[in-house]
């Protein structure tokens, strides 16, 4: 669900820059926050905070005689609280309160409003108990986050893996599985959804992160809710766990709503939001926008998904040195998708003028895609012949999963399951 289709937010301005304080009186309410009240420091702040009176409150991190206890007595009202933090001054109050960096435009700044209201105040922790854990969450966090951190067991202890591993002197972690397309929609996220669906399928820990800086589509396919996710990382002191979200057998780190949002990002944000899920898992499936190298290394696979029509694929062959730019050292293969009949491009025709070695090809199957869409289940799950071209592409990449049985096999199969199976 889209921001501005959200009801309208009211939230109490603690702001002791003036320049800064104008801007946000102007701007968020175009962003559907209200300013209910203003405050200037900590003791004024707590006067005014009531239950009921207001949704959350907005604060800057450097506000005067802004104190630990008083975000813990925000948070014993059941208050939500966001910070406007310069650059590393948040660090001691964070584990109370949600972080947004102080020169974010307003949208960024109400989303990270609506996340807070969302999750609800933090839990009042007691003084002197703020150091992070080894896994980088915040005290009393490990509880609430309990049912997400199943899947964020080190590399190695899923029954599955991978079969192509990382290439000899490789950094330790999780491979990275990326997905890449030139102008158009050749249904790129739709095959890194399923990509995601077919390695958890095979026994990897895997999580799909959609990194996709021009707006992402992973969160409203699989109605997830889209302000938890890469925009929450670019808070300073967010933990991981905070922005994952659990579907269909594997994690996923939601995208931006708009492309405005990525104003909020860091340079930093995409690259280590990576590094931090190869840590946690064996599989990172990354939905990517062109022209954000940097992130692979040996051993990882970027695929390059074209449709199989004459346009797609010249938008495919003109995006081709910014791919292989972000390539680097990685495995650079591609995918032919939405291939229907004879008047389209198979792989012995897209491969060379590609100049790259096609992992699968993937047919048309317009009922199974309404059924997926309808059912907001990744394309693989929805059945018909389009589950076994995907199976095929998976396991190219290295999915762990089976290939379907012959069609007679099948057929003899359902039919006589006692004879085929040699009783």
């Amino acid at each position: 669900m889209s921001a501005g289709a959200q009801d309208e937010v009211r939230v109490l301005l603690a702001v002791g820059d003036r320049e800064l304080e104008g801007r946000l009186q102007r701007e968020l309410p175009e962003a559907g926050i209200a300013v209910r009240g203003r405050c200037l420091d900590g003791p004024s702040l707590l006067e005014l905070a009531a239950p009921g009176d207001a949704d959350a409150v907005l604060a800057a991190a450097d506000l005067h005689r802004l104190t630990e206890e008083t975000l813990r007595r925000l948070a014993a009202r059941e208050i939500p609280v966001v910070l406007l933090a310069q650059a590393g001054d948040a660090a001691r109050l964070s584990r109370l309160a949600g972080t947004v960096p102080a020169s974010s435009p307003a949208p960024v700044v109400a989303e990270a409003v609506r996340r807070a209201v969302s999750r609800g105040a933090r839990p009042a922790a007691p003084a002197g108990d703020g150091s992070a854990d080894a896994a980088g969450e915040a005290p009393g966090e490990a509880s609430r986050a309990a049912p997400r951190l199943e899947l964020l067991a080190p590399p190695g202890s899923g029954r599955g893996r991978p079969r192509r591993q990382a290439a000899p002197g490789a950094d330790a972690g999780g491979r990275v599985v990326a997905v890449v397309s030139g102008k158009g929609a050749p249904g790129k996220t739709t095959l890194a959804i399923s990509l995601a669906a077919l390695f958890a399928e095979g026994g990897s820990r895997t999580v799909l992160l959609d990194a996709d800086l021009r707006g992402g589509n992973v969160a409203p396919y699989l109605d997830l809710d889209p302000r938890r996710g890469l925009l929450g990382l670019a808070s300073p002191g967010s933990p991981l766990s905070e922005e994952l979200q659990l579907t269909a057998g594997f994690a996923v780190v939601a995208g931006l709503e708009r492309p405005a949002l990525a104003a909020g990002l860091r340079e930093e944000t995409v690259p280590a939001a990576v590094a931090a899920l190869r840590g946690r898992f064996e599989t990172v499936v990354v939905d990517l926008s062109p022209m954000q190298p940097g992130l692979l290394r040996p051993g990882d696979e970027l695929l390059l998904v074209t449709g199989a029509d004459l346009v797609s694929v010249w938008n495919a062959r003109t995006a081709l040195p910014a791919v292989r730019e972000q390539a680097g050292g990685s495995v650079l293969t591609a995918a032919v998708n939405r291939r229907d009949g004879r008047d389209h491009y198979d792989a012995p025709e897209v491969g060379p003028v590609l100049g790259l070695p096609v992992s699968g090809v993937v047919r048309e199957d317009r009922e199974s895609a309404r059924r997926a869409v309808q059912q907001q289940i990744p394309l693989v799950r929805s059945g018909g012949r389009v589950a076994a071209d995907l199976g095929a592409l998976a396991r190219g990449l290295g999915a762990d999963v089976d290939a379907p049985p012959e069609p007679r096999q099948a057929f003899f199969s359902a039919l006589l399951p006692g004879l085929a199976g040699g009783r």
